[in-house]
C-alpha cells in the first residue's frame, strides 16, 4: 500500500472512529510504533490539520499578551457587557468566579486583601465541596464602615465557604504615627495573623489607586493629606500596604510606616492573585503588574486593552481583532 493511503488510513481510524494506537496496529498488522509515528508524520506534513473554534479569541489574545509584557504565570480576560461600571463589574465576578476557585488550593493557607471587587468575588463563591485550612486579612480595617469590603469580613465569607479556620486582625490599616502601628503590630493576637499571612499559599489582592475617591480613602482608610504625601511621592498604585510608583518601585515609606498589615514584600512565597476591572484604574494596575509580584490576573476586555495601550507594535494588540 502506498505510503500516503496508509497515512490516511491510520488517520481516519484514529480520528474518526477513534480507534486506539493498538486497535490500528493490531487490525493494520503493523507495530504501534510505526503507528505513532504515521500520526506524527501526518501532523508534520499538513495531512492532519487541527483547527481550535474558540468563540474567546479576543480574550485569549489579550491573555497572551498580558502575560508575555508584565511575566505573568496565568491571566483570564472576560468580555464583561454592560452599559455602567456596576453591570460590567457584576458581569465580570461572574465569569471569574469559577476560574478563581481553581487557584484554591485544598488544605490550603488563603490571604485575603480588603476591597470591592475581593469582597464581590469571595461573595460570588459556591461550596464545591474542597476545604482550605485558613483563610488569614492580609490587612487592618478601612474605616469604621462598609464592614463588608474589610478584610476581616472577606476571610469570614470565604471560609464560609470552603470551611477551614478564619482569622481576624483587630486594628485598623492606617494609625496615626509609626509608633503607634508598631505597638499594635505587637500585641500577640495581632502578630499571630501577621505571621500567618506571611505563610499564605495564595494572596487575592485587588488594586486600590492614589486618588481622593479610591475606596480606601472613602472608607476612612487614609486622608487628604495621605493622598497628597503619596502623589508628592509618585504613588500611583496600592497592593495591600505596599504603594508604588508608575514603574511598578516602592514608595510611600512613611505611611507604610504607619500601615498594619503585609506588603508586596512580605507575601512573596505565596502565588499572588490580582483582580481589578475599570479602564480608569489601568495606570494603577500597570503600576501593580510592572512589580513583578502578581502571578494570576484577572480583569476584563476594556480595562486589558487600557492596560495594554500605548505598547510597542509586537506588543501591542492588533487593531482589527479588538
Amino acid at each position: 500500500m502506498h505510503n500516503t493511503r496508509l497515512m490516511i488510513k491510520i488517520c481516519e481510524l484514529y480520528y474518526l472512529a477513534n480507534m486506539s494506537q493498538k486497535e490500528i496496529s493490531t487490525r493494520l498488522g503493523i507495530s504501534r510504533p510505526q503507528v505513532s509515528r504515521i500520526l506524527a508524520q501526518a501532523r508534520d506534513s499538513g495531512v492532519v490539520t487541527v483547527k481550535i473554534s474558540n468563540p474567546y479569541s479576543r480574550e485569549s489574545e489579550l491573555e497572551k499578551q498580558l502575560i508575555e509584557v508584565y511575566g505573568l504565570k496565568d491571566a483570564l480576560v472576560v468580555d464583561a457587557g454592560g452599559a455602567d461600571s456596576e453591570s460590567r463589574l457584576d458581569h465580570f465576578v461572574r465569569e471569574a468566579v469559577g476560574y478563581l476557585d481553581d487557584y484554591i488550593p485544598a488544605g490550603g493557607r488563603v490571604g485575603v486583601m480588603g476591597g470591592i471587587t475581593v469582597s464581590r468575588l469571595v461573595d460570588a463563591m459556591k461550596p464545591s465541596g474542597k476545604k482550605v485550612a485558613e483563610v488569614v486579612p492580609l490587612v487592618g480595617s478601612v474605616g469604621a464602615g462598609n464592614v463588608e469590603i474589610h478584610a476581616n469580613n472577606i476571610a469570614q465569607r470565604l471560609a464560609r465557604v470552603h470551611g477551614g479556620t478564619a482569622y481576624s486582625m483587630n486594628a485598623p490599616v492606617v494609625v496615626s504615627d509609626p509608633s503607634a502601628a508598631e505597638f499594635l503590630r505587637g500585641e500577640p493576637t495581632i502578630e499571630k495573623v501577621l505571621t500567618l499571612g506571611m505563610k499564605c499559599d495564595v494572596a487575592l489582592v485587588g488594586v486600590g489607586s492614589v486618588e481622593m475617591n479610591a475606596t480606601n480613602v472613602r472608607a476612612g482608610g487614609l486622608t487628604a493629606a495621605d493622598i497628597e504625601y503619596l502623589k508628592r511621592e509618585g504613588a500611583a498604585a496600592s497592593v495591600c500596604t505596599s504603594y508604588i510608583n508608575a514603574e511598578g518601585e516602592p514608595v510611600g515609606e512613611r505611611l507604610q510606616e504607619r500601615s498594619i498589615g503585609q506588603s508586596l514584600d512580605t507575601v512573596k512565597k505565596a502565588k499572588l492573585i490580582g483582580a481589578a476591572v475599570g479602564e480608569s484604574k489601568a495606570p494603577a494596575i500597570r503600576a501593580a503588574l510592572k512589580t513583578g509580584r502578581i502571578d494570576v490576573f484577572l480583569t476584563n476586555i476594556l480595562t486589558a486593552q487600557r492596560i495594554l495601550e500605548g505598547l510597542p507594535a509586537e506588543n501591542a494588540p492588533c487593531a482589527q481583532q479588538l
